[in-house]
């Protein structure tokens, strides 16, 4: 077959260049994507450096121009999706702006301290400080404030703080505010004038009183004169009552915690419109006024006290026929007995006070506040110690705690065994009372336990003397109860902070009934004074410092001024003694209180012992379990 004639295809040749252009066209690209991406990658308008340059040439506006461009760019950054780049960028701009702020802070505050000590402003200083007021300016404010505060609480000398706030008036930011106070200053003078009390009240550190006196001031129309005063007498009005405030408030909390809402509230109200929108103030306040009487009156007579020696938990054992029997049967009440009292004091209208309620802090006597309608009354829970004759007569012979943080009293049995139980001990007793009779207690009050501490306190020797005193005590009356016990001062120690942190939370005061029962009567100063020491040095590190003295015994020394001086010398701004009727008296440093004691010998002579105006001693007289 022929095959038509095909003329042969010549194939075309690439310019000999073409590899060149590629590659320029390659490089080109690289370029713009280079450049696009350098202007799209996020940078920062300015770096440390030019700030350092601008700084150093003198640039001011250069640096705020820095520090402003910075600021923007730094927002615009914390709004991007975060990645190690921005977070680098962000920390670098925190870094740029904080030297700027750090330098024009410190660049400020030495050009205000050198005008406050005399130099005078240049305009190039005036133009420095209005820029700078746009980095630093709450600086310069707190710095002008604080020289009005020294002023006015008459720190600084009237032409000094004048000449000052004289060039302050010359930097156009500040003109308007501080041109007033060159302007008026005779009103500047008697705000200053008005402002004693309160500057007298701040320096004695009573920020309620500082915060009474400014709002006084605030209230007198020269106040508003100047609005720069106005605006420092509003500010520190305000920070003194929220010092108030915060040092109030944990007392109000620890009140109410404690069963004093009359006092919490006293606190409350003397903040009064203070702090309308504080919940928690307003949650306190409605505690307050559910618990505490509508009405409160004062007593300003003698106030009634009464006492009792340890309650008899054991009558069996107190009324065995020993010889310890009729000391028991004279002086001391059975739990039914206490327990009648307390509900024949109660229907009588009676309510409890705390002991020194009557009383001020430097032994002045006082009114007493009491709820309408009652009559107040303090107990005593009188001569209150341990010792194995006190066992052997049906007394707890020492105070525990239940699981619940009651007080116990804990009788021990012959054979050792104890047996506890809240109505062992009138602490026990009235706690367990008040807490069915709330309205029986006034402001969280229940009672004085004045202790004898010749043996300890509660039971529990502190002291290898104490310790010693109570086994050597035992022994001469004939037991051997405590031959094979073990002493551990310790453990005793933390158990009687235990007790002394339960008693507080009701309310209990611990007085001192002397270190070893000492019959002052009969006493010298020289005995008197040792005694007072022991307490001081062995007992009230324990307790904390005891200001009320229940004579031993109930013996007083009233007639005995000396006597009575070392005792108010030491501390004692109260002093007690037994007597039959409602009597006190007013001595230097120290108010003396007659207190009648109820005992099984008063009940059986009611008249005579002057508990009749308390209780029907015959319908509290326990016939069945007594002799």
């Amino acid at each position: 077959m022929i095959m038509p004639f095909v003329e042969p295809v010549k194939k075309k040749r690439l310019p000999r260049r073409f590899p060149i252009y590629v590659l320029v066209a390659i490089i080109v690209l690289s370029l713009i994507a280079l450049i696009v991406s350098k202007a799209t990658r996020p940078s920062l308008p300015f770096s440390l450096s030019d700030y350092e340059k601008a700084l150093r040439k003198g640039e001011y506006s250069r640096v705020y121009t820095i520090y402003n461009d910075t600021r923007l760019k730094r927002s615009e950054l914390a709004g991007r999706s975060q990645n190690e780049t921005i977070l680098s960028l962000l920390r670098d701009a925190d870094e740029l702006i904080g030297h700027i702020e750090s330098d024009a802070k410190n660049r400020s505050e030495d050009l205000l301290t050198r005008v406050f000590n005399g130099t005078p402003l240049t305009d190039e200083e005036v133009a420095y400080i209005e820029l700078d007021a746009a980095i630093a300016g709450a600086t310069m404010t707190s710095f002008i404030e604080e020289k009005t505060n020294r002023y006015l609480f008459g720190e600084i000398d009237e032409n000094v703080y004048l000449t000052f706030m004289a060039e302050m008036a010359r930097v156009p930011i500040f003109s308007q505010e501080y041109s007033q106070v060159i302007e008026k200053t005779e009103s500047l003078r008697q705000v200053r004038e008005l402002l004693e009390g309160a500057n007298s009240a701040a320096r004695e550190g009573s920020h309620y009183g500082e915060a009474e006196n400014v709002r006084k001031v605030l209230a007198e129309p020269v106040a508003a004169d100047i609005d720069h005063v106005l605006m420092y007498l509003e500010q520190r009005m305000a920070r003194a009552r929220q010092l108030y405030y915060d040092e109030l408030m944990p007392d109000i909390i620890s009140d109410v915690e404690h069963f004093r809402t009359y006092d919490a509230l006293l606190k409350i109200k003397k903040m009064d419109g203070w702090f309308p929108e504080d919940e928690t103030l307003r949650r306190y306040e409605a505690i307050c006024l559910e618990k505490t009487p509508e009405s409160i009156l004062n007593w300003n007579g003698s106030v009634e006290h009464i006492a009792i020696k340890p309650l008899i938990a054991d009558p069996d054992r107190a009324f065995d026929g020993d010889r310890f029997e009729a000391s028991a049967d004279r002086d001391l009440l059975l739990v039914s007995e206490f327990q009648r009292i307390l509900e024949q004091l109660y229907e009588r209208d009676y309510v409890l006070v705390d002991g020194r309620s009557f009383v001020s802090d430097d032994g002045h006597a006082r009114a007493v506040p009491y709820p309408e309608g009652k009559k107040p009354l303090c107990l005593v829970l009188d001569d209150f110690f341990s010792s194995e004759a006190r066992v052997e007569s049906g007394i707890a012979a020492r105070l525990d705690l239940d699981g619940d943080g009651h007080i116990i009293g804990v009788v021990r049995d012959h054979d050792g065994t104890e047996r506890a139980d809240r109505f062992f001990t009138a602490i026990g007793v009235v706690e367990d009372f008040i807490d069915r009779h709330p309205d029986f207690s006034f402001n969280g009050a229940t009672g004085t336990i004045s202790v004898v501490s010749m043996n300890g306190l509660f039971g529990y020797p502190l002291t290898e003397e104490q310790d010693r005193h109570w086994r050597d005590d035992a022994i001469n009356y004939g037991f051997n109860s405590l031959l094979n016990t073990v002493t551990d001062l310790d453990v005793n120690d933390a158990k009687v902070r235990e007790l002394l942190s339960s008693l507080s939370k009701r309310n209990w005061r611990i007085a001192s009934g002397s270190y070893g029962r000492l019959a002052m009567d009969q006493a010298t100063l020289q005995s008197i004074s040792d005694d007072i020491i022991k307490v001081k040095e062995s007992v009230e590190p324990v307790t904390g410092e005891m200001n009320i003295l229940h004579y031993p015994l109930g013996i007083h020394v009233e007639y005995d001024k000396k006597k009575t001086a070392l005792l108010a010398e030491n501390g004692y701004t109260v002093l007690s003694g037994y007597g039959t009727s409602i009597y006190s008296h007013q001595e230097k440093g120290y108010v003396y209180v007659s207190k009648t004691l109820l005992s099984g010998q008063a009940l059986r002579n009611p008249g005579v012992s002057g508990v009749k105006r308390y209780v029907n001693a015959q319908a509290v007289y326990d016939h069945a379990n007594r002799p």
